[in-house]
Parts: structure tokens; sequence; C-alpha cells
């Protein structure tokens, strides 16, 4: 399994928390961006298939719009 490293760095994070008030969500847009591809790319043998999203997964609406 490969190694989990964090999107953004601790100075990154703090100057967040101290300008958005909490609590608040961060989205690594470039691995949901990475991981999706690499779904596709598995499932690329299967021409009707397609990824549904489980929006009641997400706690915001912006992380679906288009």
């Amino acid at each position: 399994m490969p190694e989990k490293k964090p999107f953004i760095t601790l100075e990154q994070a703090q100057e967040i928390i101290a300008d958005v008030p909490t609590p608040f969500h961060l989205y690594d847009e470039k691995g949901i961006r990475a991981n999706a591809r690499l779904v596709n790319k598995a499932f690329a043998w299967n021409k009707g298939f397609k990824e549904y999203f489980a929006v009641k997964a997400t706690p915001t609406r912006t992380c679906c719009a288009s």
C-alpha cells in the first residue's frame, strides 16, 4: 500500500486555521481527480461503466459542483 502523504504543509494548515472559522473541510482535488482517473482506467474494459458518486458522503455541495 502506498504511503499516505499530506497534501498541505503544517504551515499551510496553520495559515488556514488562522483565517477560516472552524469547522471546515479540506479536499485534495488533485488526489481526488487522480483516483477517479485510476478507477476509470481500471474499468475501461467495460464500455458501459459509469461511476456514481454518493453525494450524501460529502458534507459540502461545492465539492460536487462542476
